[in-house]
């Protein structure tokens, strides 16, 4: 390929040294760094393209709904991650998850979306179930 000098607007010069400056100790040309990050930049956006399935499989997840009073324990959990993969809570009624529930059962659950309901979990997983939840109702620790 000929060669052909191409200007960047824009560029960032500090990043541009660098580069410059990390190809030259590994003996290589900037253009050959650069075309190397063209093409993973290239390959990332095919596989985003690739991956919207995938966000849509995430959005086809099994939702348990509780409306009403449910109690969870560790082995609810994982049957229930064995008989639909993992899964998503909605609670607007009452929820109570047993203390038997661990960090490796939490895995099986994607999301919590407390509405308008309760729930209640042992607080020593508190913290965690903070991370996972959208809280509009009530989130208890016993």
């Amino acid at each position: 390929m000929p060669r052909k000098t191409v200007s960047i607007r824009g560029l960032d010069l500090e990043l541009y040294h660098e580069v410059f400056s990390m190809a030259k100790r590994d003996r290589k040309r900037v253009a050959d760094v650069v075309n190397s990050a063209l093409k993973v930049f290239i390959e990332d956006a095919y596989n985003d393209q690739n991956n919207i399935n995938t966000k849509e499989e995430k959005e086809e997840r099994f939702i348990l709904r509780n409306d009403g009073e449910i109690t969870l324990s560790k082995q609810d959990v994982v049957g229930l991650e064995r008989e639909v993969g993992v899964f998503r809570i909605e609670n607007s009624g009452h929820m109570i998850f047993e203390k038997d529930i661990d960090r490796a059962s939490m895995k099986h659950i994607e999301r919590i979306i407390i509405h308008s309901g309760t729930l209640e979990v042992p607080r020593n997983l508190y913290p965690q179930f903070l991370l996972k939840s959208e809280i509009h109702g009530k989130l208890e620790k016993y």
